[in-house]
């Protein structure tokens, strides 16, 4: 009988490898009493779910397998750990972070799965749609998202002509005038090290003491540990960099908004950030890892991006797909008060 059982799971899996859903979740729902392999059923019923638009079932879905089985994801993978104690209090939200209006599931996925995943994290998560605006936002995220992500990082010298290119179009189209370039989300400081390089005078805020530390103890750049919307100057700056930022903040309104006013009035903003709309996301589906980052707040559209540029007193005057990362868009703006 566990033979038969064993036959009819592999064939499922085969048919759901293949993207034949339903006849996939038809063999599923009739062996999933069998109490060895239930937890693995409910596993592919909550993908199937999702595939099938069905969010809030892959959800409930997903929980049940982790419930049944904590280690799941160690069978699904050799190499991963992740044992599942039960979920942990978070944030909820349904209205969207842009306009208010309430949003619907759209996306449900497993971020334990990730390369990387940190457990401070639920390991599942929704992801929710504005129709309103062309938005997606994180429907569950704990309220600080950084306070355990102190991983130490190396920068990347292969990264430096890619900023040097960056400089070099906003300075040569005229975007910006002035030497003065303000980066908010140092990481490893590739940005920084390049536009010095090249004769800017450079400062940079990071909410990751550690990243900071490395920038004045390993590069000798200016820098402070701050979260941007709380950072309090009176400079101003020609060019900011808000390089995979806006996706992090809980509040991005707000950070453009605190942008516009501590840019000159000839300066740039360059922003490159996730495009849930991107051709690459389009393409690859349901293999996006955009979908299981846990330390994504929000996803723009090129509209729903535009849209806040224009709420805060921008103006777009270019648009590259990135060379830096898979799916992400970079935008390079300038104040609606210069125009």
């Amino acid at each position: 009988m566990q033979d038969i059982i064993l036959t009819k799971f592999q064939n499922a899996e085969k048919l759901y490898l293949e993207g034949k859903y339903e006849q996939a979740a038809a063999i599923f729902l009739d062996i999933q009493t069998n109490r060895n392999i239930s937890p693995f059923c409910f596993y592919y019923l909550a993908r199937i779910s999702n595939a099938l638009n069905d969010p809030e079932t892959a959800y409930s879905l997903f929980y049940k397998a982790f419930e049944s089985k904590p280690d799941i994801c160690s069978n699904m993978s050799a190499d991963n750990k992740y044992v599942f104690k039960g979920k942990k209090e978070e944030i909820r939200r349904t209205s969207c972070f842009l306009c208010g209006k309430e949003a619907k599931p759209r996306w449900c996925y497993i971020l334990a799965e990730a390369v990387g995943y940190n457990s401070f994290f639920n390991p599942v998560r929704m992801w929710m749609h504005c129709s309103d605006c062309n938005h997606m936002f994180a429907r569950e995220f704990p309220e600080k998202l950084f306070i355990h992500n102190d991983s130490p990082r190396r920068a990347n010298p292969q990264f430096f002509a890619y900023y040097s290119d960056i400089l070099s179009k906003i300075r040569m189209n005229g975007f910006a005038n002035g030497f003065k370039l303000f980066e908010v989300g140092i990481g490893a400081c590739e940005c920084m090290l390049a536009a010095r390089e090249i004769g800017f005078d450079v400062f940079g805020i990071d909410v990751i003491e550690r990243h900071v530390e490395d920038a004045k103890n390993k590069y000798a750049l200016n820098a402070q540990t701050a979260d941007f919307i709380e950072f309090d100057s009176d400079e101003k700056w020609n060019i900011i960099i808000m390089g995979d930022v806006i996706e992090h903040v809980s509040d991005p309104i707000a950070a453009l908004k605190k942008a516009e006013s501590m840019l000159n009035d000839d300066g740039a903003l360059w922003v490159s950030t996730p495009n849930f709309e991107s051709a690459f996301s389009i393409v690859v589906k349901h293999d996006d890892p955009m979908k299981m980052q846990q330390y994504h707040l929000n996803y723009f559209s090129r509209d729903s991006f535009y849209k806040i540029l224009d709420e805060c007193g921008f103006i777009p005057v270019d648009y590259k797909i990135s060379a830096h990362y898979n799916g992400s868009m970079e935008i390079i703006a300038v104040k609606k008060s210069r125009i």
